[in-house]
């Protein structure tokens, strides 16, 4: 379960770096670096990195704790190993079809993320009780 937690960090501190770097982009690093009072409207491409930056930022604080429930309470098995890799290629694929603006798709993947936590519920009760 550590190593999808692990995954599940990289993917956010690539969305964070990718949201800065289009901003920086957008605006250049002078007016990136100050307070960003008056800055312009975002891009569409910014936009929807933004967006889909928010999107993760509310499902990941669920994936954290149950992971590391899971982690606590020591269970591991084929429940968890499924449902950590469904979150975590579920979020990619958001990702990436929110950046590509390919509907459905995007809430399909968004879907397979939220079957990745409800397996990974399933597989927490039982420690739980």
């Amino acid at each position: 379960m550590v190593w999808y937690i692990l995954a599940a960090l990289a993917l956010l501190l690539f969305q964070a770096l990718l949201t800065g770097t289009l901003l920086t982009k957008q605006v250049g690093s002078t007016d990136q670096i100050g307070t960003r009072d008056d800055l312009p409207e975002p891009s569409v491409e910014l936009g929807r990195a933004r967006r889909a930056l928010a999107n993760f930022q509310e499902t990941l604080p669920i994936f954290l704790t149950v992971a590391l429930l899971l982690v606590i309470k020591g269970v591991d098995g084929t429940l968890v190993h499924v449902g950590g890799l469904l979150y975590i290629a579920g979020r990619i694929a958001h990702h990436y079809c929110y950046m590509k603006a390919l509907s459905p798709w995007r809430s399909y993947a968004y879907g397979v993320a939220m079957i990745g936590i409800l397996l990974l519920v399933i597989a927490l009760v039982p420690a739980l009780i």
